[in-house]
């Protein structure tokens, strides 16, 4: 089933607020702005699985440097869509996109909110956000609009059929600051599979998890 309503929001980030680890499905809430004047739009994203197995696998990239960054600056501010057919050169997928958005068996699997520094995926989250936000940062938020706000910033394939797969809709982070750097966050779940059908984003029978590549910190 395609991705609904995929695209990409170009915006300025302006605060978030990380979930607790009591709720069931802990999100950071991402405040943004554009220039259409709305308020109270947001990002919601992903920080723990609701699958037997709750981590996230992260790709942080603080020199992006993929040549879909010569586009991004084209786009309009507000939410843009995305079209899913593969000829849209700005519609990601993890797998198919070349060059390659991330090398997949250099993902670190990082668990939500664990005792100690620099072992979650807040201590690693946290500080590119601030730091966005300080230096009033572009941000390009890929994922399924809902209105005021926009979700599933993650990787949209390979998951078990209770959840809704596809091709080159997959989500992320990507940052443009003001000296001229940019910076990307790709993330994914732990018990996602890969490789995946080409039309559909489904799991192939001798698919593999994601946490049977990634690296797992501590390890």
């Amino acid at each position: 089933m395609a991705i609904k309503d995929y695209g990409v929001w170009v915006a300025q980030p302006t605060s978030f607020k990380a979930d607790g680890p009591s709720d069931k499905t802990p999100h950071i809430n991402l405040k943004f702005q554009d220039d259409s004047g709305r308020k109270n739009l947001s990002a919601a994203i992903n920080v723990k699985s609701t699958d037997s197995d709750s981590r996230l696998v992260y790709w942080f990239d603080k020199s992006f440097t993929h040549p879909i960054i010569s586009s991004l600056p084209n786009l309009q501010s507000g939410f843009n869509s995305l079209s899913n057919d593969g000829q849209n050169d700005l519609a990601l997928d993890f797998a198919r996109t070349q060059p390659q958005l991330v090398v997949l068996s250099q993902g670190t699997i990082l668990p939500y909110e664990a005792s100690g520094p620099k072992n979650d995926i807040l201590d690693d989250l946290e500080p590119v956000l601030t730091d966005a936000i300080q230096q009033k940062a572009t941000i390009y938020i890929f994922g399924s609009s809902y209105g005021t706000g926009i979700h599933d910033i993650h990787m949209n394939q390979g998951s078990l059929p209770k959840f809704d797969n596809a091709v080159y809709s997959d989500g992320a982070l990507v940052f443009a600051f003001p000296d001229g750097h940019w910076e990307a966050v790709f993330m994914a779940f732990a018990s996602q599979e890969l490789p995946t059908d080409d039309s559909t984003g489904e799991p192939l029978q001798d698919s593999t998890p994601l946490s049977e590549t990634a690296h797992t910190v501590g390890q």
